[in-house]
């Protein structure tokens, strides 16, 4: 590779030839006269890269800055200047270059690491792949997990809020936070950008309850839906008051129908716990067929059912009932607990909460159940004072 100095200028590098065809290096090197260390290659195509040559360490070292047409030759005297003073200070940018390669792209990150770590220890992680597939994949993927800055995270987050809730903001800001608590842990990022960014202000006052004729009339359209499984599905969870995640993933041996009972090995508190079975839950389950390892079998052998969404958007709109959520079938079967008679402690046992902050919601239904009971020594007192 034969060398020329000379004072780089825009005008001299566009008119430099390609390196000849008949010579014995691939490149052409010329060095800057104006930046020391700054070389030109040309290769046999014509392509014109700036390099780098520093000494470190006693060691002779070089890196790649740009392809010239893509980066100016100002850019490339300010990038090498750059280099130099990390030179300097003892940094050599080939290393930190290579350390940098070895840092993954988020999307390579979520699929190698944080999704089978999910799978192994959350009982939520159908709901987080999901998350990752629809919504952070497309915005983050191809970006390496170290550029992800808080920034950016907060603008992900502003524009999830024009077309969703501030519950579900919330949970994709928790997703991504423990993402890239995972990612400070590897030592892959030295902090976590997540930290900080405040969460939305979410509305933990919103219960609807179905009322006793809503009851009769979801039923009623459940029972001429076209999907039978997923018809048995939503029947379940208003029967029992379990998360839709519990249902899904119920498989028919932890299914005690002499005791009455099921075992849910680990509940969304990564604990285990027993549902009881009422009769009706019972009678339901007598007319599910085995046919798959799970109560509510898939279209896929040997998998649960996916989603019963659409089947649920099918019955509220048979039995004329609007907004109305899948989990507001759990909070139905907690009021219909509250008002027959039962305690917000038997109710924080029938749902599985960890906390009774969490049952606290259900407050105001224990109170009117009270005042009914309170009414009705009252109106015994007026009866005995007559």
């Amino acid at each position: 590779m034969s060398e020329t100095n000379v004072l780089f200028t825009k005008k001299w590098i566009e008119q430099l030839p390609p390196n000849a065809l008949n010579s014995p290096s691939r490149e052409k090197e010329y060095s800057d006269t104006q930046v020391v260390g700054l070389k030109l290659l040309v290769n046999k195509t014509g392509r014109k890269f700036f390099y780098l040559r520093y000494t470190i360490n006693r060691r002779k070292r070089g890196i790649k800055i740009g392809e010239f047409g893509i980066m100016s030759l100002i850019e490339a005297r300010q990038k090498s200047t750059e280099l130099k003073a990390q030179i300097q200070r003892g940094i050599d940018p080939q290393e930190e270059k290579q350390q940098l390669s070895q840092i993954p792209l988020f999307r390579e990150f979520v699929l190698d690491s944080y999704l089978p770590w999910a799978y192994a220890n959350k009982i939520s992680a159908d709901s987080d792949e999901s998350k990752i597939r629809i919504h952070l994949l497309p915005v983050f993927g191809n970006v390496r997990i170290d550029q992800i800055n808080a920034q950016s995270l907060q603008r992900y987050i502003d524009q999830l809020k024009l077309t969703h809730t501030p519950a579900t903001c919330n949970r994709h800001l928790s997703l991504l936070s423990r993402l890239l608590k995972m990612a400070v842990q590897f030592g892959m990022i030295a902090k976590n950008p997540a930290v900080g960014i405040r969460k939305a202000q979410e509305n933990n006052e919103r219960h609807r309850f179905l009322s006793g004729d809503e009851i009769a009339r979801f039923l009623d359209a459940l029972a001429k839906d076209e999907n039978p499984i997923a018809a048995a599905f939503l029947e379940f969870l208003l029967y029992t008051g379990v998360r839709r995640s519990e249902a899904l993933n119920a498989k028919w041996e932890n299914v005690d129908m002499f005791k009455k009972v099921w075992f849910i090995p680990r509940s969304k508190n990564g604990k285990h716990r027993h549902v009881i079975l009422n009769a009706k839950a019972l009678e339901l389950l007598k007319r599910l067929q085995h046919i798959n390892p799970y109560l509510f079998p898939g279209k896929l052998e040997g998998k649960p059912l996916n989603n019963p969404q659409k089947c649920f958007i099918r019955t509220l709109e048979r039995a004329g009932i609007k907004d109305f959520r899948i989990h507001d079938l759990r909070h139905t079967h907690a009021s219909i607990a509250i008002n027959n008679g039962a305690s917000l402690y038997e109710v924080q046992h029938l749902l599985g909460h960890s906390q009774t902050k969490t049952t606290s919601r259900y407050a105001h239904l224990a109170d009117e159940t009270l005042r009914r009971v309170s009414d009705g020594v009252s109106s015994a007192i007026v009866d005995a004072i007559r």
